[in-house]
């Protein structure tokens, strides 16, 4: 944009010459302007009854007002054809006459036109006659003009408004790749797709691209009419992703995936059809996106209807482009009296509104499937977490320490000391399975899970610690003298004194040993504490022959 808006501009004098009269008609190969002169019949002057269905055509301009060396120039629609002449004749009788091929024209950065200035035929133009060859496309006969030479130079508003919509159109490009590196969705690299198309469509079909680059009139063609056709198909297949599942029908999304191969055969056809089809291939291509409007609208009914939030956004979007795509369609058979070009500055407007609200549209339903997302994975977290834990004492589970036994080591947890209470089945004989509940929960909290302490309860009355850090079996061995003053003092109706004795293993960070190895070991030096005489602890370091002991 900052390109287009810096390129000068230049004055010109206003033109003195004007097209009083427009004729045409169309003849046999070969057929030269003398001769399809001198048959008036053959002409038809005005507006109306184009057409291109035999293999060369004449347009001729009756002219007036004209002065010597006045230039001017001929512009018409950017269409293929296969020869093109102009032939000038002035007030005198005088005659020049210009050839041109497909490339030969210049291409107009401000609209779907092409130009050619006038040969010169030495005296005031009286009479301008356009003989083509193998024209593919209707336009390029009704939408030819005589006029002043366009300075290449001029920046239009158009071009500043087209160059400031496709800098808009990049915008969505950069948010949908930003979208999927957070949200592995697809539709949403298919919207980054129709955005893409449509923004080379929109560039090309303005004119804006031939400021900065030379193509030939068949890349320009191909390039153009390919990149509506895949920006239409990409948009089909991201519409069936965006809506939420069960809101189309399956007939809608047969139809909308239909509509691929359909535009990419319609478009090949459209660009390569010749002989006794060229005629037709405009018509029948225009005609192929009646259906296309169908599923779409189908699509987003249904939608609608079945209570679709995201198509709302899609609605709102598309409504616009929907509506200049059926007028362009309408007045491509003529209707109304009004020329197709006049719909192409509107639809690249309605093209830019429908990226921008669909893109509004993609960071809504973003928001709504990341929400969706994080609440699921706080959901299995929740259940992954009560699956890890002891419902009745909130500590972590055996099978949670166990699975993750070989990371505890590495995160330097090498002490481990399992806990058994003394004479419990006593309490519960004699108080009941409630009290002994209510014990248990008390000695989860006297044994103090914390950073650099995992509590664990296996099964029963049987605790499990893992330490790190310094002094880990002496603050092991606090923990489960803490236990006896911790249960008098939250359970003073409880006359019997509970104790524990303990089995304690400390081992290397390298230790070949697993949890069961390491657990079996502690679970004999707990029955030897038991044996002792119980409240006592037995430790043990894996790899030294005699283990140390510490009575309570």
């Amino acid at each position: 944009m900052i390109a287009v808006a810096a390129t000068g501009a230049s004055a010109r004098a206003a033109p003195t010459a004007s097209v009083t009269r427009t004729c045409h008609t169309e003849v046999a190969a070969g057929t030269d302007y003398a001769t399809a002169a001198a048959l008036p019949g053959l002409w038809t002057c005005g507006a109306g009854d184009w057409s291109i269905a035999r293999p060369r055509a004449f347009v001729r301009f009756d002219l007036s007002g004209a002065t010597r060396g006045e230039p001017l120039e001929l512009s018409t629609r950017l269409t293929r054809f296969d020869h093109m002449k102009l032939i000038a004749i002035g007030t005198d009788g005088a005659v020049a006459m210009r050839d041109f091929g497909p490339n030969d024209l210049n291409f107009a950065t401000t609209g779907w036109k092409m130009r050619a200035a006038l040969p010169d035929p030495g005296s005031p133009l009286t009479r301008v006659v356009m003989r083509v060859d193998g024209a593919r496309h209707v336009g390029l006969l009704s939408d030819a003009r005589i006029g002043p030479e366009s300075a290449s130079a001029t920046v239009a508003r158009s071009e500043l408004l087209l160059a400031w919509l496709c800098g808009l159109l990049s915008v969505p490009l950069i948010f949908n790749f930003a979208f999927y590196r957070v949200l592995r969705q697809s539709f949403v690299l298919w919207h980054a797709s129709a955005v893409l198309f449509m923004l080379v469509h929109t560039v090309t079909a303005s004119g804006l691209i031939n400021r900065f680059v030379t193509f030939s009139m068949m890349q320009i063609s191909v390039l153009s009419a390919f990149s509506w056709g895949l920006g239409i198909a990409c948009a089909a297949i991201f519409l069936i992703g965006l809506i939420e599942p069960g809101k189309l029908s399956r007939r809608n999304i047969w139809s909308l995936r239909a509509i691929v191969p359909w535009v990419l055969v319609w478009t090949t056809f459209y660009l390569f059809a010749d002989g006794a089809l060229r005629g037709l291939a405009t018509p029948l291509y225009n005609a192929s996106f009646f259906p296309v409007i169908v599923a779409f609208v189908w699509a987003m009914a249904t939608a609608a209807r079945r209570g679709s939030r995201a198509v709302r956004f899609q609605i709102l979007a598309w409504t616009p482009l929907l509506l200049a795509c059926v007028v362009r369609l309408v007045t491509s058979v003529e209707l109304f009296g009004l020329a197709p070009q006049g719909m192409m500055v509107a639809q690249h407007v309605a093209i830019g509104l429908e990226i921008v609200i669909t893109s509004l549209g993609v960071a809504d339903r973003f928001l709504i499937i990341k929400r969706q997302r994080d609440n699921a994975i706080a959901h299995t977290k929740i259940l992954a977490g009560l699956a890890e834990r002891d419902p009745l004492t909130g500590l972590y589970n055996r099978r949670a320490i166990e699975a993750r036994f070989s990371e505890l080591i590495a995160d330097g947890f090498r002490t481990m000391a399992v806990i058994d209470l003394d004479q419990f089945k006593a309490v519960n004989d004699t108080y009941g399975h409630t009290v002994g509940d209510s014990v248990l929960q008390t000695v989860a909290v006297a044994l103090m899970p914390e950073s650099d302490t995992i509590a664990v309860r296996m099964g029963g009355e049987e605790f499990l610690l893992l330490l790190r850090g310094r002094n880990a079996a002496d603050r092991a061995e606090r923990r489960r003298q803490a236990i006896p003053s911790r249960v008098a003092s939250e359970m003073p109706g409880l006359e019997q004194l509970v104790t524990a004795s303990m089995g304690l293993v400390e081992y290397a960070a390298d230790t070949a040993a697993d949890f069961a190895e390491i657990y079996r070991r502690c679970d004999e030096l707990l029955y030897n504490a038991k044996d002792d005489g119980r409240n006592r602890t037995r430790k043990a370091r894996i790899g030294k022959p005699t283990p140390r002991s510490a009575a309570a």
